[in-house]
């Protein structure tokens, strides 16, 4: 992963995309401290994106970062500016890559594929992507329903020689080492870049990261009603957000829900346009009981790239005292 990205630690910021400016603090941290930045596109416009981009150039020069865009919904004329841009790295979400690939190869980009099952994994591998991003249910936003620990290692064998990054459910050095035991060359982190300092969403929404439990991170089963639906090549996923009124009131309820579809979707677009997004679906995952702090996201990526060289330390320590 680190030689096909140009990245010295094989550690991926999440793309933190929706209603809310992010910035280019976030990804530019990142990948000043040698990992991969990410830049959101999802409910942007072109120029903004464009507007993304080389803000984030401006901060970190030559390194790499990427640019992510999704299926869920796909719109060509902001992935026509991103190739434009020619970033290094383009990474598509929540759907099948179809001719992305070929495309994004032409402008001299590498592409990356986010999946959630094994079948997804081997579509991608046939499209020509250089890696893939397994992710499990575990993990924040829109996601399928296999854990990480079951994901990764059956992507991992599927694909092989081609990279795979684990995500779902990683904070810290531990899950790294976790990871690179499973078969996987590195990891995708989002949630814990919600509680970073550069992100740029409501402080309450970071906090309620901070206080939350992992049980707190549920999949809302009736987001399919309330929020943009897959384009024809999208991928059926189910967001996890963490509890709010809005979510306790309707999880479980998908029949009402879809009666009065229009309805909750304009009172969740009004939020949206005011800024409140995170009072209605704050998305996040599981790994939310895991962090405890926020922190600076280069030292986020410092920590987790030390925890893991102490954690892989600590398993071969015990190897030896165990063959001893």
């Amino acid at each position: 992963m680190c030689l096909t990205l140009g990245v010295e630690h094989p550690v991926i910021q999440g793309p933190l995309g929706g209603p809310f400016e992010v910035g280019a603090e976030l990804p530019a941290a990142v990948s000043n401290e040698g990992g991969l930045g990410s830049i959101a596109t999802a409910l942007r416009t072109p120029d903004q994106v464009r507007a993304d981009i080389t803000a984030v150039r401006r901060l970190i020069g030559d390194r790499p970062f990427a640019v992510n865009v999704t299926r869920r919904p796909f719109d060509e004329a902001i992935f026509a500016a991103v190739l434009e841009e020619a970033p290094p790295v383009v990474s598509l979400a929540l759907g099948d890559p179809g001719d992305l690939v070929e495309r994004a190869h032409a402008a001299g980009c590498r592409f990356i594929e986010q999946v959630a099952t094994v079948r997804q994994a081997v579509e991608a591998a046939e499209a020509g992507v250089d890696v893939i991003v397994a992710q499990g249910a575990e993990a924040g936003g829109f996601s399928g329903s296999a854990g990480t620990m079951t994901l990764v290692p059956q992507v991992v064998d599927a694909v092989a020689p081609i990279p795979v990054v684990a995500a779902g459910g990683i904070t810290d050095g531990r899950g790294l080492a976790a990871a690179l035991a499973l078969g996987a060359d590195g990891v995708n982190a989002g949630t814990r870049f919600l509680a970073s300092s550069e992100v740029g969403i409501h402080e309450d929404w970071k906090r309620a990261v901070l206080l939350a439990s992992a049980e707190d991170a549920v999949k809302v089963d009736f987001a399919e009603h309330v929020v943009p639906r897959p384009t024809d090549r999208g991928w059926l996923t189910v967001p996890r957000a963490l509890r709010t009124p809005f979510i306790d009131t309707w999880l479980g309820r998908v029949g009402e829900v879809e009666l009065r579809a229009a309805e909750l979707r304009d009172e969740l677009v009004a939020a949206m346009g005011e800024g409140r997004a995170h009072e209605y679906l704050p998305l996040a995952g599981q790994a939310a009981g895991a962090i405890g702090e926020i922190l600076p996201a280069a030292e986020i990526v410092r920590r987790i790239v030390t925890e893991a060289d102490q954690a892989l330390g600590h398993m071969a320590s015990t190897r030896r005292k165990d063959a001893s």
